[in-house]
């Protein structure tokens, strides 16, 4: 709910209780107040005492020559009431309508990360840097193919470390474990060998893809993704694969997180997703690949 005190309240002369008139005078108080980039949702309009309406932001961008609109449904709601010949409509201050898109705007990137996470998770398991933020994870899988079984001691820093990393993996079904004294045991699970078909890749692979969420938040993996997704999002909006210069993608990335990333890395995570297949160059742009483009839009 919001706070007293975090409200702009106008008054428009009408004539009639009609609730066109309402729903049209809505939409100037939403122009007039709040900017010319914001409407408010007509699907949403219903009466609940008062009449009620969520507002939607739309965002156009051009972008190397492809015109893109992003839309932020339902940042909040508007109210209005027809008293003495007035209609009356109340909304959220504009400090208040910026927090609560900030709000909005995180919510649906984190979204968005997931659903690319889960289309390019086997492609992301290829890439050099991101195995090895993930050593520990690659040490477990090692010893269990070689050997069947591994015994991490907690009084060891080097096993703690590995155990930390296996305390978020341990309930996939490639894994067997259970804690005895200060040991923990991990043998291979029901799914191991079907899975691994004996090749550690595709083990890496299978945790990346299932455990999305968890690798999603690593530091070292979070560009990577941030860099396709602001990609692939543009595609979504634009409904096709679209060929941009490098540069305008980094800006995409600073609009999207805040911050651009330094060119020089930049280009390396650019590189690294074509390397594995998630990007293409053509022509000095960059271009998606349309398998990956077809599931993320299925996500």
């Amino acid at each position: 709910m919001l706070q007293i005190g975090s409200y702009v309240t106008r008054k428009y002369d009408t004539g009639n209780d009609n609730v066109e008139t309402l729903i049209k005078l809505m939409k100037r108080f939403v122009s007039e107040t709040y900017g010319s980039f914001l409407s408010i949702d007509s699907d949403s309009v219903e009466t609940l005492d008062k009449l009620h309406a969520y507002v939607d932001v739309f965002f156009p961008e051009l972008l190397d020559n492809y015109l893109v609109i992003r839309k932020y449904g339902h940042i909040f709601f508007i109210t209005a009431e027809q008293i003495a010949g007035k209609a009356i409509f109340t909304g959220p201050d504009r400090k208040t309508v910026s927090r609560l898109f900030g709000e909005v705007k995180s919510r649906d990137i984190a979204v968005g990360e997931i659903q690319i996470m889960e289309t390019i998770s086997r492609e992301l398991s290829y890439i050099h840097e991101i195995r090895i933020s993930m050593t520990p994870v690659m040490e477990i899988l090692r010893e269990l193919l070689d050997n069947g079984r591994i015994i991490l001691i907690s009084t060891r820093s080097d096993d703690l470390k590995r155990q930390k990393y296996f305390n978020e993996i341990n309930q996939l079904n490639i894994f067997k474990y259970e804690y005895k004294y200060d040991a923990c045991i991990i043998e291979r699970g029901p799914e191991f060998d079907s899975v691994a078909s004996g090749n550690i890749e595709n083990l890496f692979s299978y945790i990346i893809q299932k455990k999305t969420d968890y690798v999603s938040g690593i530091s070292s993996v979070k560009p990577y993704l941030r860099t396709a997704y602001s990609y692939y999002s543009i595609c979504l909006l634009s409904g096709s694969l679209i060929e941009i210069q490098m540069e305008t993608l980094r800006s995409e990335y600073g609009r999207l997180y805040g911050k651009k990333p330094d060119n020089l890395k930049f280009k390396n995570y650019v590189e690294s997703l074509c390397s594995v297949n998630i990007f293409q160059y053509k022509d000095d742009k960059i271009k998606g690949i349309e398998k990956i483009f077809k599931k993320f839009g299925k996500n």
